[in-house]
């Protein structure tokens, strides 16, 4: 048996961290709940995973070699749970989402297909294993494996991007998981490209890399979700929008008459009231204090107005900023004070909305127009 050693130290604090974070993850009963239970199985997977890919080459044992094709299952699992996790994330749903069973088909495939491998006696299969005859199987698993990564990918990319539309018909503000999606989707592209590189240049090209191959990629991706994991410990409660309707829009939803009463309601909550000033207010919040639901007053923002709550609301933020600037208010504050007084929630919410608004940044709107 080998000895104890640094492989074996970075192999017991890598499934330790592991199940470590599940474990905690499934402790935190006040935030994110649906998608941490998605992550937490994430975690556990990957611990498995990041155990056995290194065990295998500790452990001088025949039998292993065809232990590691059940262990190969995971490359299936990946990818439709990281899609789940996003989805239960950003979007929410009751009772929560669920994946229809053939999201799972190729890794139970997988498992029959190592349950075959069990039908031959080992000495053959070791045999078969080293000497190329299971070679076509292994391609048929990573180029599977791989397009189902690809698969994902592109799913999640187009939820995300549902999501950022869906945001700003509830939202006034950007919430702070923008950047962690751009991470994770940044990060997995990543992999993916690296992952393609290497199955390209093997299978064609006949030429192998040292450090980016089958085994890295997967050792790489447990890894990814630890971070994953370490984030979502920190991540707040996110505001998870409702699943965009499939009904069709209804051109006349509101008899004229109605249309009238929320105007004048509306008109009344933002001018007079300014509860725009509010850095986290909601689509939800404005329709209780106009005593009419969400698809009311969404839809009388996009059909009458032809705008997205977001983009109204912060509509008149910056005009609430514009008279603080006319006022000469921005000699004596900051510009990202005076943004925050009229409730933006960033810097770079403020610049983005400001530009939209006007055609140009804060500071050459000044500068322009010499500003007191």
């Amino acid at each position: 048996m080998a000895s104890f050693g640094f492989v074996d130290i970075i192999l017991f604090l890598g499934v330790s961290q592991g199940l470590f974070l599940s474990i905690s993850l499934r402790l935190i009963q006040n935030r994110n709940v649906g998608a941490n239970r998605v992550l937490s199985l994430l975690l556990l997977i990957a611990a498995l995973m990041l155990f056995c890919r290194i065990s295998a080459y500790r452990i001088p044992e025949d039998w292993i070699w065809r232990f590691g094709i059940l262990i190969d299952t995971t490359i299936f699992l990946f990818p439709p749970l990281l899609y789940l996790y996003v989805k239960r994330l950003v979007f929410r749903s009751t009772p929560p989402f669920k994946l229809h069973w053939l999201h799972y088909a190729p890794a139970l495939l997988h498992v029959c297909y190592y349950f075959w491998t069990l039908s031959i006696p080992l000495s053959d299969f070791n045999k078969r294993y080293f000497t190329g005859g299971l070679n076509f199987m292994f391609f048929l698993v990573e180029a599977t494996g791989l397009l189902s990564l690809i698969f994902y990918w592109i799913k999640t990319f187009l939820l995300i991007k549902n999501y950022r539309e869906e945001e700003k018909k509830e939202l006034s503000y950007h919430q702070n998981i923008a950047q962690f999606l751009k991470f994770f989707m940044f990060a997995l592209l990543t992999f993916i490209l690296l992952w393609s590189v290497s199955f390209l240049s093997a299978n064609i090209l006949g030429k192998y890399f040292t450090y980016i191959n089958y085994v890295t990629m997967w050792i790489s991706i447990p890894i990814f979700i630890y971070v994953v994991g370490y984030f979502s410990l920190r991540q707040p409660e996110i505001f998870r929008v409702p699943v965009p309707s499939k009904e069709k829009s209804e051109k006349q939803r509101l008899k004229p008459d109605e249309i009238q009463k929320l105007q004048k309601r509306l008109h009344y909550f933002i001018s007079e009231e300014k509860v725009f000033l509010q850095p986290d207010f909601t689509l939800k919040s404005l329709a209780e204090k106009m005593n009419t639901s969400r698809n009311n007053l969404s839809w009388l923002l996009n059909q009458t107005y032809q705008i997205s709550f977001y983009d109204y609301i912060n509509r008149f933020r910056i005009k609430e900023f514009l008279l603080k600037v006319n006022n000469g208010e921005h000699l004596s504050h900051t510009l990202l004070a005076l943004a925050m007084d009229v409730g933006f929630n960033s810097k770079s919410t403020f610049n983005k909305a400001f530009k939209n608004e006007m055609g140009t940044t804060p500071s050459e709107y000044i500068k322009k127009h010499k500003v007191a």
